[in-house]
């Protein structure tokens, strides 16, 4: 199941409080698109950058912890870590912000088990329910032999 989702996307803003209200207890999963992305300020107002086990946790601890959106004055309230899952590029050549397998890893390490979270607080906790990996994309993952594929689906099988 931490495979399947449906995708809902949320883009400046464009999902409002009263539409998250309608959709959160529908949503599957919202796999974040962590890449193609400038720096983003986490809520520890601190700027991430792509690419390292550090974006991928604080970009997901937003996403379950609520955020201010932009300058709307509206909040995105956050999502249940079973509705979580975070998009990545399969390969160098799929798009800006690849992350080693040792770096993402690491990130789930912190997000699902609430260790070696380097110096990150995360605001929402540990989200042991965490869906999983979403590629861009699956013909990027075959070009290069699967590698996506083959380092990811051994650790989340393991998770609880």
């Amino acid at each position: 199941m931490r495979w399947l989702a449906i995708v809902l996307g949320v883009l400046n803003g464009a999902v409002t409080s009263s539409d998250y209200a309608q959709c959160s207890q529908t949503v599957t999963v919202l796999h974040v698109q962590d890449y193609n992305s400038g720096p983003v300020m986490g809520l520890d107002n601190q700027y991430h950058t792509m690419g390292g086990a550090d974006f991928h946790i604080a970009m997901t601890d937003m996403v379950k912890a609520g955020f201010p959106v932009a300058n709307t004055g509206r909040t995105f309230p956050g999502l249940r870590d079973d509705q979580i899952g975070l998009g990545l590029p399969a390969a160098v050549s799929a798009g800006n912000g690849y992350t080693a397998p040792a770096a993402v890893h690491e990130a789930l390490d912190c997000l699902v088990k609430g260790k070696n979270c380097g110096g990150y607080s995360l605001r929402g906790g540990p989200s042991p329910g965490f869906r999983g990996l979403m590629t861009w994309s699956v013909n990027w993952d075959h070009y290069y032999d699967w590698e996506f594929q083959d380092s990811h689906a051994p650790y989340l099988d393991a998770l609880p």
